[in-house]
């Protein structure tokens, strides 16, 4: 079945967890579970119950039948015996459950079934004894076996495999040397063995620690066999003989009436109610279409249906309906109809035949243990396979099985490879047996395979086991010709592709042929392992044998040869690109192959010559049956045509390349080229190829012909003349240069042309390529450079001529191939890899794919690492990956016109090389020469030839003649620059050959006078070159010894011209310099102007480090240089007011310098604020801050949050009755808002957010899912940088202008208790309940007036004074734009930050909007914290802006909501810290986090007395005065009670890792007096407390005192950060001190805590003090201080660990292919999830009976595990691991009770390899090691809240990801 979209949601998938639980605990579960689906009305439900066990069943002995099969039954008899026995029992012991989705359901197997057996096979009733004692006959097995199921790790060694498919299991790799080599790790697809211990898989270190050789390892087959008692063999060989009979004729079968009468029962016919309708697995249908089909067949739910899919695809078939016969037909019928195209194979059983099929298939896995117990036993089963069970038929058992597979099914097919692999292939010599057996039936196999409709399980998997062995792949080819019978098996599948014996492929061929041709290619992967491994030795049985399947394989190549011809099309453009992928697709699987085939010839001579002379016959062949040319009339004629240039008469080929068909395709000439390169190493070679062309009556320019074809095209593709023949070319001539391809298709063509040149004549060689360039005429009149064609016409032939003279170069001086120049493998390496990083410096990963053979560079012995060593250096940060740059030295050896470069290879490497040479700075010249290359090898030498031939000096002289003219049309600047590299290799040729006539030959035709002329009169045309004239002029006077003057004269000409160069280049630098001075001072002119007519302005402008201190919104964003612009251009023109406040309320300590505090004010008035300027982004208008205009607003983002959450575990069922008054100091759960800091008008936000609403809407259902925000949840991308928004918050002034005309209040700090005191006892009220007959208590909250009368009138006044405000008639109105935002605001706070429903009047409103204020502070905190930050750090814009409006929204909103509402929450606040005289159900102080408690009376206790008649007033606002000063005192003081009575805070802990704390002496008084008082404080405590363990001891008190303080500074960290921004007081400067001092001199508070208390004087806060410790025992906190940084789970440092680690704990899937399965590590908490029946389960350290027990019970269908867990563990946002694919998956749930919506993305886990790259699904598969920074970096976005915008930043984009995950089923 098609699994693209598929999710497995059965519950049959087993993981055995190495979990010590009760057994009980979890069958009580498991049964809980099955009675509640056994209760389900499931219309899966046959119509027949379970039936009760039969008293025959229930009765029966399997002891006493054992032994009657033991002792009383003849040998004879027992197999009949045995067949009614099974006839009998086996169809009530394996029956359907009710709910066919369970499946087959055994009862009482082990006891009759398998129990008999046993006693019969071991000769006793104890069979565990005998069991051991067999078990002792065998020796320490030196070969592991171990079959890899899917998804399971396999590791290879690159130093010592001999080939990628020998691999080793998890257990032998950790007990091996490979792992200390470079050795590479991977997912199996399941199927394949561990090779540890097999000496042909290993080059050395054969054999892991748990699998050494020992001295008798040579033990034969009769002493295995014979440490078994005799009688004990026989009765093995007669058991598995009848076992493995009953196994073929059940399981081989395609009809079941075929099967031995006396196996079946009465329901085996007739009309009754046991038969089954089955339902096979195929490959074309999708799960959607089997769920369809069988919710009209079976009238199945969705969900049911999906599971009886899932069964199919991952056991090949399943049961869908039991009944009578037309019940099942009926069903049948539906099925064969809705599947008309291609029908689902669905067959009619007997129930208890498919029962029998069901033993067979168990019987496999019995004798599968059986075999494993003993060699012996393995050896006795490998001579039963291969028995054969009819006389008349000689075919094995084995063989029956493999030509039986199109009757099997998926799980069947897999038992049997299983056997197979566990019985022949753990010994050489069966392994050997078996291949015979597998090679005679092998095209039989493979048919059986290609016209399979389930692909996925084959006996084909055993070829790579088979033939990946070297020593069985020689004997295979030499004996059994395995070499001819894999190419025949293909060409049987190509014979139906032919048309004129030419494979011909077309998109119009019906879907099932082209599948099956698809298939078919899987063969030549055979061929590909056969050929793997050359031979040292060659036989004349290998030699024949191998040419015999290598004239086979000649046949294939001829077959392609030529196919997919296309010619020019002219006038019409091509209506259908026509198909040329399968074309490439087969020239791709065969490179490997013939690169093998020319390993094995290039060994032995004979066999190079034979293939040789194979090759040729068959390119004979293709000579005669080739196309002839339009150009010759008479078809009848030969091809070759006579060509007279110049008195010289040439043979040419007539072929015109633009009107007569071509093809890329010609393998058959590459072959023969490539054999011909290995000819000198035996002989010579132009004497065998002449030989050859004679006898064959081959043309000789025949072998390079078509080669040169494919080079015009090429040539004319790029002029422009193929246009209308659409993509299809475009895209064969791209890939036919490719990586992918050019190895046996451009390479080797130019090698062909190159052996061309090497044995023909020089002048003969050019003619015949002008010839086909059709380009002679440069030739033939080399002066005329003028035409009188079009335009169009003249480029077309420039082009032409330029790519002419290009492939010149490339078959003249590309010589770093063995063979062709003398240079070894490792110098064309180096070539290679310079060339690569002349393109720009590259990561290894690409730096591989772009070589050739990067596949054997993987497995090399470290050629490649010592070539990269040599010519690069690897320069990498600490979380980038790293690049491979080109030393400076090797810059030299770069060649321009190196032919694996595209063109835009070409032009990139240029510019990089010239900017390398100029920043070297070293003298090297910025013109690109062509460098020397080295010597051709003797049969090649000839090619030099070329450069002194009489033809070629004409062509030299036709382009120095048109660069000379400045009016020739016929020329381009490229044309002069290959001409002069031209002359450049000459020049080297000339240098290095004594008989090379290259300077004589110029000098007669006066080329050389030519030269200097063009270059002392350069035209301007030509000016780019004159560099270049220069150097080859001076190449060229190296040669001129008979005029030594004229040498002279030219050099100095040459240092003058360079001289003025040089001069010229510096006086144009200087007048550069000059004219950007005095830019420059213009500016700054400018600038002073600007600042003398703006001083106001300018003086209160920010800091530039603000400026610079810009967070990155995210890495690799298209958006991120425009936000970091619009940062920097929208800040903000105003500072908080710097002015001086004296109030000395509390005495401070003098002894430190004075650091301004942000409580209080003074006498004179503020200064005038600083007008607050923003730039809208969207408008780009400025606008001031005010509150009557209209408003200014940041996009927002609000979500629901537990990042900070202490207690995971801990959850809020309802939100809509949660009571969010009291923050736990778990802080278990939260509401976060983040903003990227951007200002837009809020008018400007409405238009912009009204577009993108409706372009939604517009969007069709089907992509509205792709988006990366939602707008149904008012999702919308910040107009600048495209961060993720929900919501928009207001832009408000500073709140210290309302203070303006308020007196100072003279109240002391018990005063200020007292007040509140009486104010909280005076609201509270009681009534009695006549319906609960209960007594209730609520808050009446009592005028200002009445708590004053209570009061001495000083302590009254000045009460007044601090709450009374009477109103201010400056303050004026919000306008309605700026009321209208911010109550948007918190209702969006509240529904985003809760998940609930909009409710406009609900009273929870003001309390989430407070509580997202104090906890996005505490995560700013945090963040700082985990940088190891000051609070006095500079915070990015975003951070800065943000937490400025949210405390002032959240001030100002309590003035705009109901007065009432608000007093009542804050003197229910207040009750949780004052005395009250009323019990009042509240929770614990200890239990409540303080800072939200402080953020939430700060902006409650202004409003507490406000008057009920006056209208809401903004002088109602907090602004940092008394009332903040004694509040911030009170909760340090009730903070410091709370830390002191936490658990275990007084006490030492053992082995404890936590922080140590430094402590910090001040004065002798202040010390003294503060462990007095902390002594005190402890002293009552300890009473109110449990007493501990008298083994704990309680710490010093200086120990306690500084960590006290250190516990106490995330509060006063917070509180700093909160009262900065809200007051706008600026930070303190440097002062020496610790940040613990500085804070609380900032917040005016005392250092020394003693000061603090004040226990003597304080008498009312004595009190509250003693309240508080009295109410200790009510706490259930558990936290723990000082409160630590919640982190991410540590991982390990190799992923290899990491990979054993969750592969040991969770079992591989049999056949599972779904991505949702793989194991994840959630990052949060550690655990391990991964689907089981849609649960989560945990890595054993970690799992506890209840969690599995609510895991078997608790399982939610709709969603995927990671979902699953998110919710239970991490809230809204998952982070997890996936294991298996080195990935991280990154969720985003929003879950609200109605709808469930997941986004999520991948992206690479924080696991590097050496070489600084991440290895996303393990494609490269080298050690991965873990870096730090990029996991700290992924850290720091889960704890600033950034995931949500990642998610949506990698949707936007990868967004063609999105369509294929349903992110919640993951």
């Amino acid at each position: 079945m098609d699994d693209a979209d598929s999710i497995d949601l059965s519950d049959n998938d087993e993981f055995m967890l190495d979990v010590e639980i009760t057994a009980a605990n979890v069958q009580d579960a498991i049964n809980m579970a099955l009675a509640d689906d056994d209760n389900s009305n499931s219309n899966l439900t046959t119509n027949v119950d379970l039936p009760q066990l039969s008293d025959e069943l229930i009765n029966f002995d399997g002891n006493k039948f054992g032994e009657e099969l033991l002792f009383k039954i003849d040998n004879d008899n027992i197999e009949k015996i045995l067949y009614q026995h099974w006839k009998t029992f086996v169809p009530q012991c394996y029956i359907y459950h009710t709910n066919l989705i369970k499946g087959i359901i055994e009862q009482r197997t082990q006891e009759i079934l398998f129990r008999p057996l046993d006693i019969y096979l071991y000769g006793t009733l104890n069979t565990d004894d005998a069991i051991q004692i067999i078990r002792s006959y065998n020796k320490k097995s030196t070969v592991c076996g171990h079959l890899f199921k899917s998804e399971e790790p396999t590791y290879f060694c690159r130093d010592c495999c001999v080939d990628p498919t020998c691999v080793l299991c998890t257990d032998c790799f950790l007990q091996s040397e490979h792992r200390k080599h470079r050795y590479k790790m991977n997912v199996s697809a399941g199927g394949g063995y561990c090779d540890c211990g097999d000496p042909e898989a290993w080059k050395q270190n054969v054999h892991c620690n748990l699998h050494l050789p020992h001295d008798d390892n040579n033990e034969s087959a009769d002493d295995i066999l014979n440490r078994l008692p005799s009688d004990l063999r026989l009765r093995a060989k007669n058991l598995f003989n009848i076992l493995l009979r009953f196994i073929i004729k059940l399981l081989c079968t395609g009809n079941y009436q075929d099967i031995p009468n006396e196996l079946k029962n009465e329901y085996w016919d007739g009309d009754h109610k046991n038969y089954v309708t089955i339902l096979f697995n195929d490959e074309v249908h999708t799960y959607d279409q089997v769920i369809h089909v069988l919710s009209r067949a079976i009238q199945c739910t969705k969900q049911e249906g999906h599971e009886l899919a899932s069964l199919v695809d991952r056991e090949g078939r399943t049961a869908i309906r039991i009944g009578t016969t037309e019940q099942c037909r009926d069903v049948q019928q539906t099925i064969r109809i809705r599947t008309a195209d291609v029908p689902l194979k669905c067959e009619i059983y007997p129930n208890s035949f498919i029962s029998l099929q069901y033993f067979a298939q168990k019987l496999l896995t019995y004798l599968q243990n059986i075999i494993e117990l003993s060699d012996g036993f393995r050896r006795i089963f490998c001579e039963c396979e291969i028995e054969c069970d009819d006389e008349l038929d000689d075919i094995t058992r084995t063989e029956k099985a493999l030509l039986s597979e199109k009757m099997l099914w998926k799980s069947a097919r897999s038992a049997l490879h299983q056997i197979f692999i566990n019985s022949f292939f753990m010994d050489s010599e069966w392994k050997k047996t078996f291949a015979i057996l597998y090679m005679k039936n092998y095209s039989t196999v493979w048919r059986n395979f290609v016209k399979d409709p389930d692909e996925y399980v084959s006996f084909t998997d055993l070829s790579v086991q088979v033939y990946t062995v070297p020593t069985l792949a020689k004997y295979l080819i030499s004996s059994h010709n395995a070499f001819q019978t894999i190419v025949d098996s293909f060409l049987e599948y190509c014979q139906s592709k032919l048309d004129h014996g030419k494979l011909l492929f077309s998109r119009t061929t019906n879907a099932s042929l082209q599948h099956e041709f698809r298939r078919a290619q899987s063969i030549l992967y055979d061929l590909k392992y056969l050929l793997g491994v050359v031979p040292q030795e060659y036989t004349v049985e290998l030699r024949e044998n191998f040419l015999n399947g290598f004239r086979v394989f000649l046949q294939l190549l001829s077959y392609m040869h030529g196919m997919d011809k296309v010619a020019r099309q002219v006038g019409q453009h091509v209506e259908f690109d026509p198909e040329w992928e399968t074309a490439f697709n087969l020239v791709i699987k065969i490179q490997s192959i013939i690169s093998s085939i020319l390993d094995w010839c290039a060994q032995d001579k004979e066999l190079l010559l034979g293939a040789y002379e194979a090759t040729g016959l068959t390119l004979a062949e293709i000579q005669k049956t080739s196309d002839i040319s339009h150009l010759i009339k008479d078809k009848n004629n030969s091809s070759i045509v006579k060509t007279t240039v110049n008195d010289l008469k040439v043979d040419c080929y007539a072929y015109d390349v633009a009107k007569d068909p071509i093809s890329v395709h010609i393998p058959v000439v590459r072959l023969f080229v490539a054999l011909h390169i290995h000819l000198q190493k035996y002989t010579n070679t132009a004497t065998t190829f002449n030989n050859l062309c004679e006898k064959l009556k081959i043309y000789p320019c025949f072998i390079y012909e078509e080669a040169l074809r494919i080079q015009v095209l090429g040539a004319q593709h790029v002029a422009g003349l193929w246009k209308r023949n659409g993509y299809s070319l475009s895209n064969q001539i791209y890939y036919y240069s490719n990586i992918k391809c050019r190895k046996e298709m451009y390479d080797r063509d130019i090698l062909a042309l190159q052996v061309g040149a090497s044995l023909t004549p020089s002048d003969t060689y050019l003619i015949q390529l002008m010839h086909k360039f059709n380009l002679l005429e440069w030739i033939r009149s080399p002066e005329n450079g003028h035409s009188s064609e079009t335009e169009s016409k003249v480029k077309e032939k420039v082009r032409i001529m330029e790519e002419f003279l290009h492939l010149l170069l490339i078959i003249i001086g590309e010589r770093h191939e063995p063979g062709i120049g003398k240079v070894t493998r490792e110098e064309k390496l180096t070539r290679e890899v310079i060339h690569q990083l002349c393109i720009s410096p590259m990561a290894h990963s690409e730096l591989i794919r772009g070589l050739q053979d990067s596949g054997q560079l993987e497995l090399g012995s470290g050629d490649f690492e010592a070539v990269l060593k040599e010519v690069a250096d690897f320069k990498r940060g600490n979380a980038t990956k790293g690049n491979y740059e080109l030393k400076a030295n090797r810059l030299l050896e770069y060649n321009p016109f190196y032919y694996h470069y595209s063109k835009a290879d070409q032009c990139k490497s240029e510019e990089y090389v010239i900017k390398r040479r100029k920043l070297n700075d070293d003298g090297i010249s910025t013109t690109l020469f062509i460098p020397c290359p080295p010597l051709f090898t003797e049969s090649f030498q000839p090619i030099i030839h070329i450069l002194d031939s009489n033809i070629f000096l004409t062509l030299l002289k036709a382009c120095i003649y048109r660069s000379a003219d400045s009016k020739a049309q016929l020329w381009s600047e490229a044309i002069l620059n290959r001409a002069l590299h031209l002359i450049t290799l000459a020049c080297y040729e000339q240098e290095r050959e004594s008989n090379f006539e290259f300077y004589s030959k110029c000098q007669k035709s006066e080329l050389d006078k030519l030269i200097n002329q063009l270059h002392l009169n350069t035209p301007s045309k030509a000016e780019t070159c004159k560099e270049l004239l220069a150097y080859v002029i001076k190449l060229y006077n190296k040669f001129n010894e008979t005029n030594e003057q004229l040498n002279s004269s030219t050099i100095t000409t040459n240092q003058d011209t360079s001289d003025l160069t040089k001069r010229a280049q510096r006086k144009r630098k200087d007048l550069a310099a000059q004219k950007r001075a005095k830019i420059i001072a213009q500016m700054t002119e400018l600038q002073k102007n600007f600042i003398e007519k703006n001083i106001q302005l300018c003086s209160d402008s920010i800091d530039e480090q603000q400026i610079s201190t810009i967070e990155s919104i995210s890495p690799g964003t298209s958006s991120q240089l425009s936000s970091l612009i619009s940062s920097s251009d929208q800040q903000i023109l105003s500072t908080s007011p710097n002015t001086e406040f004296k109030f000395e309320p509390m005495s401070i300590d003098d002894t430190y310098p004075i650091i301004q505090c942000c409580f209080g004010r003074n006498d004179i008035e503020l200064s005038q604020t600083t007008k607050q300027i923003l730039t809208c982004i969207f408008c780009q208008e400025n606008s001031e801050v005010k509150l009557n205009s209209e408003a200014l607003v940041l996009s927002a983002y609000v979500q629901n949050s537990r990042v900070l959450s202490k207690t995971r575990t801990r959850r809020i069922e309802n939100w809509d009755t949660f009571d969010p008054t009291f923050m736990s100091n778990d802080l278990h759960w939260g509401v976060h808002v983040s903003s990227c800091g951007h200002a837009i008008h809020a008018s400007c936000w409405t238009k912009y957010h009204n577009s993108i609403t409706s372009q939604d809407h517009r969007r069709t259902l089907r992509m509205r899912g792709s988006a990366n925000y939602d707008t149904e949840r008012n999702e919308f991308l910040c107009p600048l940088c495209q961060t993720l928004s929900n919501t928009i918050i207001p832009i408000l002034p500073s709140l210290r202008i309302f203070a303006d005309e308020r007196k100072l209040a003279q109240i002391s700090f018990n005063e200020w208790l007292d007040g509140l005191d009486k104010a909280l006892n005076g609201s509270i009220e009681s009534r009695y309940e006549l319906d609960t007959h209960e007594q209730q208590i609520f808050f009446n909250p009592c005028p200002l007036t009445t708590i004053t009368k209570m009061m001495a009138e000083r302590v009254a006044q000045n009460f007044q004074l601090l709450f009374g405000f009477a109103g201010d008639s400056r303050v004026q109105d919000f306008s309605d734009s700026i009321r209208e935002r911010l109550m948007n605001f918190a209702k969006n706070v509240y529904v985003f930050g809760l998940n609930v429903d909009p409710d406009d009047d609900n009273d929870r409103i003001p309390i989430i909007l407070w509580t997202s204020c104090s906890y996005t502070i505490q995560s700013t905190e945090q963040l700082l914290r985990i940088d190891s930050k000051s609070i006095f750090s500079q915070l990015s814009i975003r951070q800065s802006e943000l937490i400025n409006c949210l405390t002032k929204v959240s001030a100002v909103y309590g003035s705009l909501h109901d007065s009432d509402k608000i007093k009542k929450h804050c003197l229910k606040l207040l009750s949780v810290l004052l005395l009250t005289r009323t019990n009042i159900q509240i929770p614990s102080l200890i239990d409540i986090d303080l800072f939200h408690l402080l953020v939430s009376l700060c902006f409650t206790l202004p409003i507490l007395f406000a008057s009920k008649q006056t209208s809401p007033s903004l002088t109602n606002v907090p602004t940092g005065n008394l009332n903040d000063l004694y509040l911030v005192r009170l909760i340090l003081m009730a903070h410091c009670i709370q830390i002191l009575s936490s658990q275990g805070f007084l006490y030492e802990i053992k082995n404890d890792n936590s922080q140590q704390f430094i402590i910090r002496h001040k004065n002798d008084d202040d010390d003294d007096a503060e462990k007095e008082t902390i002594q005190k404080l402890i002293e009552k405590i300890i009473k109110n407390q449990t007493p501990p363990s008298s083994s704990i001891q309680l710490l010093s008190l200086d120990e306690i005192l500084d960590k006290l303080k250190q516990s106490l500074l995330p509060l006063l960290r917070c509180t700093a950060l909160f009262y900065h921004h809200l007051t706008g007081i600026s930070w303190p400067g440097e002062s020496g001190l610790d940040e613990y001092s500085i804070i609380c001199h900032y917040l005016g508070l005392p250092i020394c805590l003693s000061k603090l208390f004040d226990i003597e004087n304080e008498r009312f806060s004595n009190d509250l003090i003693n309240n508080w410790i009295s109410n200790l025992s009510t706490s259930k906190s558990l936290i723990k201080y000082p409160i630590l940084v919640n982190e991410l789970h540590p991982l390990p440092k190799e992923y290899i660990d990491l990979m054993n680690q969750v592969s040991q704990g969770v079992a591989p899937y049999k056949y599972a292919r779904d991505e949702a399965r793989s194991p994840c590590i959630c990052l949060t908490c550690g655990d391990v999830v991964v689907r089981s029946s849609s649960s989560s389960i945990t890595t054993p350290n970690l799992l506890t009976t209840n969690s599995l027990i609510s895991t078997l019970l608790n399982i939610d269908q709709t969603v995927g595990p990671c979902n699953l867990h998110t919710q239970q563990c991490c809230g809204p946002v998952g982070l997890y691991l996936r294991v298996k694919e080195c990935s991280l998956l990154l969720l985003n749930i929003i879950n609200d009770g109605r709808i469930n919506k997941t986004r999520g993305t991948f992206i690479p886990a924080p696991y590097l390899d050496d070489y600084g790259e991440t290895d996303q699904n393990l494609r490269r598969g080298n050690p991965l090691h873990l870096c730090d920074e990029r996991y700290h970096a992924l850290y720091r976005r889960w704890l600033s809240h950034a995931i949500p915008e990642d998610i949506s930043r990698n949707m936007e984009f990868n967004n063609t990801s999105i369509y294929a995950h349903n992110w919640s089923q993951f």
